[in-house]
């Protein structure tokens, strides 16, 4: 009788995962970094660009992620839902994979709780299934620990080498299994020189093609960028347009409400099990592998944290999807061998709250509105009559119903739209792949297209470092450009479309 409720609990928590997986996959709020991966993914696969060498087309992460969106949208091509599904179905071997990790490491109730722990991070399930390689990150270093618990370190070295490769965010959490290993093989000097051969072979193949651009990567990472030897005049660049002197007080208040209501089921369970542990400690199976769990995983948490704190508080929230399996499992591992059916109640309780709690996050969208799927088609059949005969062209905004309407954004824009630093030094600024008012100018003065987001012009307008550039476009395009009538709605909304007026040559 128990073994069925406790496979009943198994099935709501799959089921959960699920369902909200593909309501994320159809609902979700699109945001640039889908547009992102998409796009340059697309561009490596397809050959348009070289390997990491291609002229001011500049990357802000590993290679990984871009060549599995990349792949798909070559073999099946261009679609916004094609990259949420890649991503949705990745995320699927997340739930697999950690309860057969949670099983290793304290018995089949133990995988349960970590299926029942998941489903109380619906938000997580959203992240999952976005066109981001999030969930292709969790799933290597849910293999990686897996390999350790069988003590296959050959694997697990493949495993967290291939997660540095799809994220940049995980290379100290390479270094930190190189040196627990070396601890681990420290009478077996020879194993371990094989382990790193792993790691430098499959680092080398990702690594050599863009080397040393590639580095630029790290320098840009907070964090990463300390450990590098960056010049003076790259540090000047860096230091530039730092958010952190912008942040306001509340912004952290408001943070940790909307962390408190989103993930306050997970809450609860992990704060009762960590107490519950400390009373009745549960004797642990394979120590080393879930102590080198707990060690990644509070690194990691702490990593993000401050990351978050420095560029954007309120981004700890989606952050949460780069270790939140992992999270699961440790705590599953100390309340797994004390679940009692009694406590099945509460946890459908939770569940319906954690339910509830989805609807506060930024990513999330209700039911009853047009998707931004469908908005977001319908503006790329629209856009394309209008591009059709421009090749150059300015998009300041959002780039996905561009990318689907044919057309990218004129170099280097077909990366990010907001990476803007007001230095004087424009070799410097192009070399780190961001872009200042004197590229800008270059590129109005050559574009047959110039596209411009009135909110992020507002935004622009609202800070001291970014008004030169505002009033420089502003001006330029009043002086130079006609404004056209664009009658259709373009997503993402209240954008400008000016087409320069005749040039003389």
């Amino acid at each position: 009788m128990d073994r069925d409720k406790w496979r009943l609990v198994s099935i709501v928590a799959i089921l959960t995962w699920i369902l909200v997986g593909i309501y994320g996959v159809i609902f979700n709020i699109s945001y640039i970094d889908e547009a992102k991966y998409l796009i340059k993914g697309w561009l490596i696969a397809t050959g348009q660009i070289e390997y990491y060498s291609t002229p001011n087309f500049f990357y802000q992460h590993m290679p990984g992620g871009l060549l599995w969106f990349g792949l798909g949208q070559k073999l099946l091509g261009k679609s916004l839902l094609l990259g949420r599904i890649q991503s949705w179905l990745i995320g699927l071997m997340i739930l697999f994979l950690s309860f057969k990790l949670g099983k290793k490491l304290g018995g089949v109730k133990t995988g349960i709780a970590a299926l029942m722990l998941l489903s109380l991070m619906p938000v997580v399930i959203l992240y999952y299934s976005s066109a981001v390689p999030r969930s292709l990150s969790v799933v290597m270093l849910l293999l990686g620990i897996l390999s350790l618990t069988d003590k296959k370190y050959r694997w697990s070295s493949l495993w967290f080498s291939l997660s540095l490769v799809i994220r940049e965010n995980f290379l100290f959490t390479l270094l930190i299994y190189l040196v627990w290993l070396f601890f681990i093989l420290r009478k077996n000097w020879l194993e371990w020189l094989k382990n790193l051969l792993v790691v430098v072979i499959v680092l080398g193949i990702f690594f050599l093609p863009g080397f040393p651009e590639i580095l630029n990567i790290f320098k840009n990472f907070p964090g990463i960028s300390t450990l590098l030897p960056i010049n003076q005049l790259e540090q000047s660049v860096l230091k530039l347009y730092w958010q952190k002197s912008r942040h306001d007080i509340n912004l952290y208040i408001e943070t940790v409400k909307y962390f408190g209501v989103i993930y306050f089921s997970w809450l609860v369970v992990a704060i009762f099990g960590i107490i519950k542990f400390i009373k009745q400690p549960v004797k642990l199976k394979k120590t080393q592998a879930y102590w080198f769990l707990i060690g990644v995983t509070g690194f990691n948490f702490l990593a993000h944290a401050w990351s978050a704190f420095n560029l954007s508080p309120k981004a700890i929230i989606g952050y949460m999807a780069y270790i939140g399996p992992l999270l699961c499992v440790s705590v599953a591992v100390l309340i797994g061998p004390k679940l009692k059916i009694r406590w099945i109640k509460t946890y459908i309780l939770l569940l319906m709250i954690a339910l509830i709690g989805m609807r506060f996050a930024a990513i999330f969208t209700p039911p009853n509105k047009q998707t931004d799927l469908s908005k977001i088609n319908q503006s790329a059949k629209r856009l394309k009559p209008i591009v059709k005969e421009n090749e150059k062209i300015v998009w300041l905004t959002e780039p996905i119903s561009l990318y689907l309407a044919d057309k990218i954004s004129y170099y280097p824009l077909i990366n990010h739209t907001n990476s803007y630093k007001p230095s004087l030094d424009t070799n410097t600024v192009r070399s780190l792949g961001f872009w200042n008012q004197e590229m800008m100018s270059q590129w109005l003065s050559e574009a047959d297209l110039v596209v411009l987001d009135e909110n992020r012009l507002r935004g622009l307008r609202q800070t001291e470092l970014t008004k030169p550039v505002v009033k420089t476009i502003t001006e330029y395009m009043d002086k130079n450009y006609d404004l056209l009538v664009i009658n259709d709605y373009i997503w993402p909304g209240e954008l400008s479309f000016f087409k320069p007026k005749m040039r003389l040559n």
